[in-house]
């Protein structure tokens, strides 16, 4: 028999601040499986809640997003665990991280040389790999689908088989093929995000195709398209989009998406359409200086910019140009959080820091690279866990989940994870 502790550290009740730590019982040291930050109302980092980092052995990295990775540098102010991530996700990394410092380093509890100890210490993994990452326990990678670089994490410890999805998405875009589940086999505990366990995506096609009858009614007017994105991902996606349907104006592309476009393209290994991708490279206008900048407004275009949030960036510099013509319009594709920019422009209709309304046309679609209910209950179904520990959702988003999952009788107990709680199991 073998008995082991999940250790919820962050990711419990929230979304985001994923940070898991997984260890044999009666022994001290284990493996954390992200280290995440959130944010505040007033934008300010929340970082995940440690293990002291003497006891770490190694850190699992699910991929790039700051959301997965923020806390996990504060390891080495005083530890130096061993790290296992891809190599778009390693290189993605460097990036976010030191945006991240530039951004908040005020707040941050660690500088740039523990950032440089997390990459130094990060040793590269490619899917279906299998590696001893602690006493006892072994690893296993596949790809979660999430983005470029993003992995399923299955631990081994004494026959017992964890599986942990990071972010996971089952659908095929134009950046990402489905998740790797039928590869992965029967688990014991699948520790699974949920952050849309109660709700269901609309077909990826219907937002393509309004995306595109949004650009053409623009342009129609004369007008400019302005789309915020996430400069991992979410921008590549727009750009594949406009690569296969030609708007017939010139395409801008604004901000770090430029820079993440080029790792996916050193790592096309790991993207559904590398072709479509570096089509889009090579004929958009690649935006690299204030020239270029002021120049794509002026006349009718689309621009993919960063931030998706609008929380600064090129993309709030766009807004402010075109924002209070009703010809234009702004086409949110991103998650927006409570509090941020977009999500005002949403509900309030007006721009950030003032009390002025926004006139250009406003549209929010639905491009999501998380798995919805359908495709979470599918995962289950498929690794047939005999139980499942629900992280990465909101509190009634979880209890909606796990509602459907008993009621499906698909696993023999449901856990919605409490942060700062440990939970011991049996094999």
């Amino acid at each position: 028999m073998s008995k082991y502790v999940v250790r919820v550290l962050g990711s419990g009740g929230e979304v985001g601040r994923a940070s898991i730590l997984v260890r044999r019982y009666g022994e001290k040291n284990g493996v954390l499986l992200d280290a995440g930050v959130n944010f505040d109302e007033e934008d300010r980092p929340v970082f995940a809640a440690t293990y002291p980092p003497k006891y770490v052995d190694s850190i699992l990295i699910s991929h790039a997003h700051l959301d997965h990775i923020g806390t996990a540098p504060l390891y080495f102010i005083s530890g130096s665990p061993k790290v296992y991530a891809t190599r778009p996700t390693k290189q993605m990394a460097k990036l976010m991280l030191e945006d991240f410092l530039k951004l908040n380093g005020y707040y941050s509890p660690y500088e740039h040389r523990e950032v440089k100890a997390f990459l130094e210490n990060t040793e590269t993994i490619r899917y279906g790999q299998k590696i001893l990452v602690s006493d006892g326990i072994e690893a296993e990678f596949y790809s979660a689908g999430h983005i470029p670089g993003s992995v399923l994490t299955v631990l081994n410890i004494d026959g017992a088989r964890i599986a942990f999805t990071g972010d996971i998405n089952t659908i095929e875009t134009k950046l990402m093929k489905p998740a790797h589940i039928d590869l992965v086999g029967r688990v014991d505990l699948l520790i699974t995000e949920a952050t849309y366990g109660a709700s269901h995506h609309p077909p990826r096609e219907n937002a393509e195709k309004r995306l595109l009858s949004i650009i053409e009614e623009t342009i129609d007017k004369k007008g400019t398209v302005l789309i915020p994105a996430f400069s991992i991902a979410r921008g590549q996606e727009m750009m594949m989009i406009l690569a296969e349907h030609d708007p017939g104006v010139p395409v801008y592309v604004d901000g770090m998406i430029r820079q993440m476009t080029e790792i996916f393209l050193e790592n096309s290994e790991y993207i559904n359409n590398p072709h479509l991708l570096r089509k889009a490279y090579e004929n958009f206008n690649i935006v690299r200086g204030w020239r270029d900048r002021n120049r794509a407004w002026k006349k009718p275009s689309v621009i993919i910019a960063s931030a998706g949030m609008l929380k600064g960036g090129p993309s709030l510099y766009y807004l402010k140009r075109i924002g209070r013509n009703p010809r234009n319009a702004v086409v949110m594709v991103s998650f927006q959080a409570p509090g941020s920019p977009g999500r005002r422009i949403l509900e309030e209709g007006l721009m950030p820091d003032t009390e002025e309304p926004v006139k250009a046309r406003v549209e929010w679609l639905d491009f999501s690279s998380h798995g919805d209910q359908r495709s979470l209950l599918e995962i289950v179904e498929k690794l047939k866990p005999s139980k499942l520990m629900i992280v990465h959702s909101e509190p009634d988003v979880a209890s909606t989940f796990a509602e459907v999952v008993r009621e499906k009788e698909l696993v023999e107990e449901v856990i919605i994870a409490e942060n700062d709680k440990e939970y011991t199991f049996e094999h």
